[in-house]
């Protein structure tokens, strides 16, 4: 799905950032966020289920459904509840979801393909997949607000969603897809890495103005998010004897950085979309800017790969 052998896939992220930071218009990126999600995205979930193969064992496979369910929701439901009493309702929701999922598609696939390799980028699909199940079925309709039974399936009724329903019923089938079908959904799916991390390059560039906004707040959800979590999540995993490596992989998925659908919920239902900007823009900037740093500290023999 991806080879990767060094960071030069940054080069993406770093082109659309400068044509949109010296004057390129912006709008020739305003359209990908929707193109994704409508497409590319739900492309890449159904041949997610495809690419699921001998580098996950069945005892990885338990885990990893295991430890995406617990982990999302134990850490969205402190969350909220830690946050009930948080006076700024048009951000609770936001510093929820943030908590609880990352950025593992736009931005993590690339990285832990390169830090933890087949077995990583197999996991991470796995994860990204069952996240998506909770993505689009209960943290979307809590986004949206509770409504009547017919508003909360038409939000359910989303391609994302619909595409984890395919996936999940033709990959549990015997049943093939036909290589006229297969290889556009093969090719919107390939062009889902390349297309965000252009769209991730043009956000950074048009909200560099995040920056100045940053608050307490920002702040605080950011630190807990990048450093409190993912080493508790590495103490609680080796408590329970999970092996060293393993446990890092988790580890590394806690610590992603926001997902750009923190940003477009926010749009979408009327939470403070400026806030969800900022945790978007930190977050990412940091997380870039840490992984560089472990590239540079491997590259230089200080600290060995994984």
């Amino acid at each position: 799905m991806i080879q990767i052998e060094n960071f030069s896939f940054l080069g993406l992220i770093a082109l659309s950032y400068l044509m949109v930071r010296f004057g390129f218009d912006a709008k020739v990126f305003a359209g990908i966020p929707k193109l994704l999600f409508t497409f590319c995205y739900p492309a890449l979930i159904l041949t997610s289920f495809a690419v699921l193969d001998s580098d996950l064992s069945q005892q990885h496979v338990i885990f990893t459904v295991v430890f995406t369910v617990v982990s999302t929701g134990l850490i969205y439901a402190l969350t909220s509840v830690v946050l009930s009493r948080y006076q700024n309702a048009a951000r609770r929701e936001v510093i929820a979801f943030y908590t609880a999922v990352g950025n593992v598609t736009f931005v993590g696939l690339p990285f832990i393909f390169y830090f933890f390799g087949p077995f990583g980028l197999s996991f991470a699909i796995l994860y990204g997949v069952v996240q998506d199940m909770l993505i689009w079925s209960v943290i979307y309709t809590r986004f949206a607000g509770r409504g009547s039974l017919r508003q909360g399936i038409k939000t359910l009724l989303n391609p994302c969603f619909i595409a984890v329903i395919l996936g999940f019923i033709v990959a549990q089938s015997p049943w093939t897809l036909p290589g006229t079908v297969e290889l556009p959904i093969r090719l919107l799916a390939d062009a889902t890495i390349p297309l965000a991390l252009l769209c991730i390059g043009s956000l950074l560039a048009e909200s560099r103005g995040a920056l100045k906004a940053i608050d307490r707040d920002a702040l605080l959800a950011v630190g807990v998010k990048t450093f409190i979590v993912p080493v508790l999540g590495f103490g609680i995993l080796r408590l329970f004897g999970i092996d060293q490596t393993l446990a890092l992989l988790c580890s590394f998925i806690l610590f992603l950085p926001a997902p750009l659908l923190s940003v477009l919920f926010s749009k979408e239902f009327g939470k403070d979309v400026d806030f969800a900007n900022v945790l978007f823009v930190v977050s990412t900037l940091l997380f870039l800017l840490i992984c560089v740093g472990l590239f540079a500290l491997q590259t230089a023999g200080i600290i060995p790969r994984i």
